[in-house]
């Protein structure tokens, strides 16, 4: 058994379930405060992600019917399901508006990343300071990764916003007929886990090719991995990361304010 990425999974999960949690507690008490603390939520995801996908990293899964299940990905991808999952909670409270208005936020974010990046890259440094070079080289893949993603980002953000209005606004007739639980409500289910996954595997074709193959200069071969490696990463921890969504849904029962004045 592979304890480090038992670890990470441990980690993973319990960094889900604080921020699910703590996100239904503001926009239920603080309902003038939720949006603007999903839009940080959703900043700090991708700042975070933006940085750590200089990284490229491998990820033993095992032996499967005698094969080894070894996939390399930028380290990025472990936190994209959480920046689509942040995405689906504003679009669910505040509707399809808000959600993009935090797409163009996210987005301005980004470009005064790169030009604080590039600002501090030019300026020169102390004669003392002996890691000039390595924090450069790793800092102008930094730029190269944010400004490829600036693409993908945008595209597939728009895309997971569409794709998850169209199927609440067709699917909820039946959802709201469910009478079940609502955390087996099919319904539910099917918006998080289509939009998601279909947003996530696009994302993994944009923003590979472009980072790293057309920025980079990574050779095609190394390139065509990565994407295999993201899209296998991205699109199974985006499904794994829907049973928090319905526990948001849940915790949130009929919070509805998407007309709401934020």
């Amino acid at each position: 058994m592979n304890y480090d990425l038992l670890l990470i999974l441990v980690f993973w999960m319990a960094a889900m379930t604080i921020v699910t949690i703590a996100s239904v507690r503001i926009v239920k008490k603080y309902p003038a405060y939720g949006f603007a603390a999903l839009v940080a939520f959703y900043v700090a995801y991708l700042l975070s992600s933006q940085v750590i996908a200089t990284k490229i990293v491998t990820l033993d899964f095992g032996t499967l019917f005698s094969y080894s299940l070894i996939l390399s990905t930028p380290a990025g991808a472990i936190l994209y399901p959480f920046i689509a999952q942040v995405l689906d909670m504003i679009n669910e409270v505040y509707g399809r508006k808000k959600a993009v208005a935090a797409v163009v936020i996210a987005l301005m974010t980004q470009i005064l990343y790169v030009m604080f990046i590039m600002m501090a890259v030019s300026i020169p440094a102390a004669p003392f300071y002996e890691f000039d070079e390595a924090w450069t080289a790793i800092l102008a893949l930094s730029v190269g990764v944010t400004i490829g993603s600036w693409i993908s980002f945008f595209v597939c953000s728009m895309l997971d916003t569409y794709i998850f209005s169209y199927l609440k606004r067709k699917l909820k007739p039946r959802e709201l007929a469910f009478k079940g639980d609502s955390f087996l409500n099919p319904y539910i289910w099917a918006r998080s886990l289509i939009s998601d996954a279909f947003s996530l595997a696009v994302d993994s074709f944009i923003f590979v090719i472009i980072a790293f193959y057309l920025i980079g200069g990574y050779p095609w071969e190394v390139v065509a991995g990565l994407i295999v490696g993201q899209l296998i990463v991205k699109v199974f921890i985006g499904v794994a990361d829907t049973p928090w969504f319905i526990l948001y849904k849940r915790m949130l029962g009929k919070t509805d304010l998407s007309e709401t004045t934020v």
